[in-house]
């Protein structure tokens, strides 16, 4: 089944409950479905008994871990989120991806609901990177080398809908934006790229995109070796 994920990367201290409160919060409010389920193993058993039990748990970070791991899911809706946090984000960020069932993307008030998340996910999140798309478009962009993307080194890709902070925004060029469908998303500095009506019915091509900002900085598959940290893409250093 073409699912739909949607990936945030941030820089930000992330074992805050209050953070987790408000998502949690917003995103049960967005899926009109509770937060039933948090562990740190898959298949995910643990049930959730409210936003501050949850959001505890989720920071819950014993005093000799380096970092933590949590699935979730929304009752009965499918969809279901991944949590990978780091007690120091100066080789990785934090993340959070949701993934969705491709049902979501057959009406408009799913269409409505995916961008609604991603905004507020944004929001609560503050990442310097994210995106959203069919999890067969982004499993394209899987390296040939076999080895994780370094987000010092290069950016996955353009997808349906990106997210880029400021200090990417000046990175690539703000006037670049400008020529592609994109929009703010209110309270955050920073430019959201938005493709077309679905991931699956795009108005500009991902391609495009990645060409018109620079294709040096995007996951190039096929590419043999790993890009050196710093040359195409920001240092975390720099994001912050």
């Amino acid at each position: 089944m073409n699912e739909i994920q949607m990936t945030f990367c941030s820089l930000l201290n992330l074992f805050d409950r209050t953070v987790w409160g408000k998502l949690i919060s917003e995103l049960e409010r967005i899926f009109g479905h509770r937060l039933s389920h948090l562990d740190v193993n898959d298949p995910i058993r643990n049930k959730v008994s409210d936003l501050e039990t949850a959001s505890a748990y989720i920071c819950s970070i014993g005093e000799r871990e380096a970092s933590r791991i949590i699935f979730g899911k929304f009752g009965k809706s499918r969809i279901e989120i991944s949590i990978s946090l780091f007690r120091n984000t100066t080789s990785l960020p934090n993340s959070l991806s949701i993934y969705f069932p491709e049902k979501v993307t057959s009406n408009q008030e799913g269409l409505f609901m995916l961008r609604n998340a991603f905004k507020e996910s944004n929001r609560c999140l503050k990442p310097f990177y994210s995106f959203c798309d069919s999890m067969d478009i982004i499993a394209t962009k899987r390296k040939s080398t076999g080895y994780a993307v370094d987000l010092q080194a290069e950016l996955v890709g353009v997808f349906w809908l990106t997210y880029f902070n400021k200090q990417y925004v000046d990175y690539f060029g703000a006037c670049k934006f400008q020529k592609i469908p994109s929009c703010q998303i209110e309270g955050l500095d920073g430019i959201m790229v938005d493709l077309g009506e679905s991931p699956f019915s795009v108005n500009v091509a991902r391609e495009y995109v990645e060409n018109l900002l620079g294709k040096e900085s995007f996951v190039e598959p096929s590419l043999g070796f790993d890009k050196p940290i710093g040359k195409t893409a920001l240092r975390f250093e720099q994001l912050i």
